[in-house]
Formats: C-alpha cells, sequence, structure tokens
C-alpha cells in the first residue's frame, strides 16, 4: 500500500462502531518540498506568503512544468506518509483507505502527529463505513443523536441528487445497525419491495455514485447492504 497514491483495504470493505479517523499531512506538496529540498528557499518562501487557492495552483504549474520534480513530490508524500503510519503503529488491520497525503483509519490511540518536521492533523472523524466499489460513504450521528452521511469518490452533484433518496435509506439502515436494531430486516424487506413495485418517490430510482440504467443499477447496492446487514445481525446472537 505504500506505493500507492490512492488504496482502499480489500480486507475492511464496511465497518461499524468504530472511531474511525481522517488525519491529513498540513500542506503536503510545500511541506514535502521543503524537507527534501525540491525547491529553493527563495520559492518556498514566495509560496508560502501565497493564499491556499493561488498556493495550490503555483505548485500544480511546478508539477505539469517538470516530471521528474512531479514525480519527487509525489515519491516524498508517499514516504511522509509511509512514516506516519509507522510511528503510530497502522496497517492493514486499521487503515481503511489512502487518499494522497491523507490517511483514513480507525483507532482510539493517541496520534503522533510531528514526523520529521512535517505536520499532520485530524480532520474528520466518523462511527461507521461502507465502501461501493470506488465510493466511500462514512457515517456519524450529531449531538442531537442525528445521523449524517460523508462521501468520498462520489460527485457533489450525485450526493445532492440523493439527498432525499437513497442517502436517506442509507442513514436509516446504518443507524439502526449502529443501534443494534433487528428491525432493520423488516425496513429493508419493505423498502425494496417497495422499490421493485415502483411505489417510492422517483428519486429513489437514480443511479448512486455511478453511471447505470434508471432503477436496475441500484439493485447491486441494495444486494450488497442486505449482505452486510445479514452479517451484522447475525454476529449480534
Amino acid at each position: 500500500m505504500h506505493d500507492k497514491m490512492l488504496w482502499f483495504n480489500e480486507k475492511i470493505p464496511y465497518l461499524f462502531h468504530g472511531n474511525i479517523v481522517e488525519w491529513d499531512m498540513s500542506k503536503a506538496s510545500l511541506s514535502v518540498c521543503e524537507h527534501f529540498g525540491l525547491l529553493d528557499s527563495k520559492e518556498i518562501a514566495r509560496m508560502k506568503a501565497l493564499p491556499k487557492l493561488e498556493r495550490e495552483i503555483a505548485m500544480g504549474k511546478h508539477q505539469r512544468g517538470n516530471k521528474e520534480f512531479s514525480n519527487q513530490l509525489l515519491s516524498g508524500i508517499r514516504e511522509i506518509r509511509r512514516k506516519f503510519l509507522l510511528a503510530n503503529g497502522l496497517n492493514d488491520t486499521n487503515i481503511l483507505s489512502l487518499h494522497n497525503d491523507a490517511v483514513i483509519f480507525n483507532s482510539r490511540k493517541q496520534i503522533i502527529a510531528d514526523i520529521d518536521g512535517i505536520k499532520f492533523h485530524h480532520d474528520n472523524t466518523w462511527d461507521a463505513y461502507i465502501r461501493y466499489g470506488r465510493a466511500e460513504i462514512f457515517y456519524k450521528v450529531d449531538e442531537l443523536g442525528n445521523g449524517s452521511l460523508d462521501f468520498k469518490n462520489v460527485g457533489k452533484d450525485k450526493v445532492q441528487e440523493h439527498t432525499f433518496g437513497l442517502n436517506k435509506y442509507m442513514i436509516k439502515v446504518i443507524g439502526d445497525i449502529e443501534a443494534y436494531d433487528k428491525n432493520v430486516l423488516k425496513y429493508m424487506r419493505k423498502f425494496q419491495q417497495q422499490y421493485l413495485q415502483d411505489k417510492l418517490p422517483e428519486y429513489y430510482y437514480s443511479a448512486f455514485g455511478k453511471i447505470g440504467d434508471f432503477k436496475i443499477a441500484n439493485l447491486e447496492l441494495f444486494g450488497m447492504m442486505a449482505d452486510i446487514v445479514i452479517k451484522e445481525v447475525n454476529s449480534w446472537k
């Protein structure tokens, strides 16, 4: 996994009742350039003074204009990320995925955030996780007890499209699993029956997470969710 910029842990396709956290490398590209001497000190100082968006654009120009620099930068990011994982005892038993300079893992331990002078910061915390293809679905409950979803590798337009449809369905199902509510099986049976009989509002039938046939594409998602729920409920016995 250390040689991948994007990596999914096939051993953990879903996880419930966890403390799933995301830690990101602060100012990753600039920090790595400074640490490994990939840019001269004047250019580093100039880029440090730029607002975030302008700094990202400037770094992108450096990468597009110099393939060797780009490769060294990506190699440096992977190396610092590798050291972060090793320093914190993270491996394929608790890492869910790697995203460039970010690590998503399940742990409650105190994290070593300073790696060779490069800082990592905590970005998100979730309670549950499901991966559907390349789409990652994260669930959390707020202070008022309301469940919500966050997504990675799903376009914002798709997220908005499903706000009142499949997102609501998944919040209900995942929330019931988190609450150890066996009635989730009855809810899923009724929901899928209504879905197949075209008794749900139209917005439930748009394909989730990828382009697909109207209505039919989501049967794969429902099958995956049913398999997960049955395994979880059976594990409660």
